[in-house]
């Protein structure tokens, strides 16, 4: 059986709830955008698309390998953004300091996945935690106050991360976590 698999970051409830409050400030508006609830909330490092189930317990114990080189760190969300652009915005995201060890976590995921015939999206990462997607045409108004939206920067601690299924359900999609991968603890 094929399962829909990617490796994300997920965060303490504290920080999730940081996340929903900067979106529920975004919700107030009667805009189309369906954002995220806050069980969803996640930082992706890789999305692999539909895996055979077979592959799992190899890719868990080459990203239990992977996770013994990569310590625990810090990260800082200090922005707000879109995708695509402004004009023709797609995605509203959250968005981080760069963070060299999670490049280089995601590239080793990336390479090790290759090992297996899984093709993933060739695009650069890019660390960022969705809070809503947009379901048709923003008024003015409300892109002007995503333009200028700013927020007191705030830290989280990255110590794990999972291997995750998105399962698709007519409700819309539901994550669950297959694997937890430690970091290792920085004394």
């Amino acid at each position: 059986m094929k399962l829909r698999l990617f490796f994300a970051i997920n965060f303490n409830q504290e920080i999730k709830q940081r996340f929903f409050e900067i979106s529920s400030l975004l919700q107030k508006f009667n805009e189309p955008v369906k954002y995220e609830p806050i069980e969803k909330l996640h930082l992706t490092l890789l999305f692999l698309g539909s895996v055979d189930e077979s592959l799992i317990p190899s890719i868990n114990q080459n990203s239990l390998h992977i996770s013994n080189y990569f310590s625990e760190t810090e990260v800082t969300f200090e922005n707000l953004g879109v995708f695509k652009n402004f004009k023709q915005p797609r995605v509203i995201w959250i968005g981080m300091h760069d963070n060299s060890e999670l490049k280089k976590l995601s590239l080793e995921l990336r390479n090790m996945i290759s090992q297996f015939g899984i093709t993933t999206e060739e695009r650069e990462f890019s660390p960022h935690i969705t809070i809503g997607r947009v379901k048709g045409n923003l008024s003015s108004k409300f892109i002007d106050y995503l333009k200028s939206f700013t927020f007191d920067p705030f830290t989280a601690r990255v110590t794990s991360f999972e291997l995750m299924e998105s399962k698709l359900e007519s409700s819309g999609s539901k994550y669950f976590i297959k694997s937890t991968f430690n970091l290792k603890k920085v004394l």
